[in-house]
């Protein structure tokens, strides 16, 4: 059986304490998402990480890179794709502007330590009981966020009033219609050793 459920766009954090850094490029090359399940109000959202199952079309084409999701651009996504290790991993190149350099500089210092990413899901499948695959998704833009939000609030964010319907399919359940009225979103913590 197959059901429709309204989403909107949900983010994911991640913190790097180091990685791939070349401060004459302006870039830093890190892991932005995994399967980790995170809990959304519909139950347990897994990403998944296939190449068939992610649309990487809006990273492969220099989307941008934010401040706190909202906030200012600071550079461009150069390249991005999925590996065999089931992980999202992606390229950053910061701007010229007063902003991207003083970010820039905070990740190089180890100031600025988190890293989310802003995601649309299209379909999903049930898998047990309460616990459902994205099966196509498309992540939109990567930001270098400040703190990561709280995992039990809702954060209202650009693009509130974006709703898009989200196939579910579910072999024994009636359907039905299921609106959120909050967007959510998760925390994950990454550490990248050297």
């Amino acid at each position: 059986m197959e059901k429709t459920i309204k989403t909107k766009k949900y983010f994911r954090n991640t913190e790097f304490r180091s990685g791939d850094i070349d401060e004459d490029k302006r870039t830093v090359s890190l892991s932005f998402s995994s399967e980790l399940p995170v809990e959304r109000y519909f139950g347990d959202e897994i990403l998944d990480h296939s190449q068939e199952s992610v649309d990487m079309s809006r990273l492969q084409n220099g989307a941008p890179v934010l401040v706190d999701h909202a906030g200012d651009q600071i550079g461009v996504v150069e390249d991005a794709t999925i590996a065999p290790d089931k992980r999202g991993y992606a390229t950053l190149r910061f701007g010229r502007s007063q902003r991207a350099k003083e970010v820039f500089a905070d990740i190089v210092d180890g100031i600025r330590r988190n890293v989310s990413f802003g995601y649309q899901i299209k379909e999903m499948i049930e898998e047990v009981k309460g616990v459902f695959r994205a099966t196509s998704w498309l992540p939109f833009e990567i930001s270098i966020v400040s703190t990561p939000a709280d995992p039990t609030i809702g954060i209202g964010r650009d693009m509130d009033d974006l709703e898009v319907d989200t196939i579910v399919q579910s072999a024994d359940e009636p359907a039905q219609d299921i609106v959120q009225e909050q967007e959510q979103t998760e925390t994950i913590i990454l550490v990248i050793e050297d």
